[in-house]
């Protein structure tokens, strides 16, 4: 039954990521706050059906929560647009952190298979420096053309870093699996 309940659990998690990940790549989804809440809220429970097996699972599941009240705060019908645009950008802090907590949980899963984590380190440098660079990018601080090129760099790295870490889950949900049924 734990087999069962943690194939269905690194479901949630890559359903959300798909629909992260279609969101980001379609100007139609873009803004869709409702599709958003679902995403996070997938994340949030597969996360939270997984937290036996890594406590970055427990942090990450909160996190998601916390990602899925700024969405309902953002959306269209609870704050005016300036201020929704400051706390839009205050969600990508634990935006960030969430991918980088679903990351070291998979990386949690291979080192209890005995598996290198390097791979996870990299997927969290690629993760991170995406949404720094939208992050400082929407300031304005910088010059034009620079502002330009970190924003074609961070529009490279985030579907990128998006289907990275659902292929690592897909990698750690195999571990975890094979790992369950070594046991019994």
């Amino acid at each position: 039954m734990n087999v069962l309940k943690s194939y269905y659990a690194y479901l949630g998690i890559a359903a959300g990521i798909v629909i992260k990940l279609a969101m980001l790549g379609s100007t139609a989804l873009a803004g869709n706050w409702m599709l958003e809440l679902v995403a996070y809220a997938v994340i949030s429970a597969g996360a939270l059906s997984q937290q036996q097996a890594s406590p970055w699972f427990r942090r990450a599941s909160i996190t998601a929560d916390v990602l899925i009240g700024f969405t309902v705060v953002c959306g269209p019908a609870v704050l005016p647009p300036y201020w929704g645009n400051i706390l839009k950008y205050a969600s990508l802090v634990p935006l960030i952190l969430l991918g980088c907590m679903l990351l070291l949980a998979a990386a949690d899963q291979m080192r209890a298979a005995g598996r290198q984590v390097i791979l996870e380190w990299v997927l969290v440098a690629v993760w991170s420096t995406g949404y720094i660079l939208w992050l400082v990018m929407a300031f304005g601080w910088l010059e034009e053309p620079v502002v330009a090129q970190g924003l074609r760099i961070a529009g490279m790295l985030l579907p990128l870093a998006h289907v990275a870490l659902l292929v690592d889950m897909f990698r750690a949900q195999q571990q975890y699996i094979r790992m369950e049924v070594d046991k019994s």
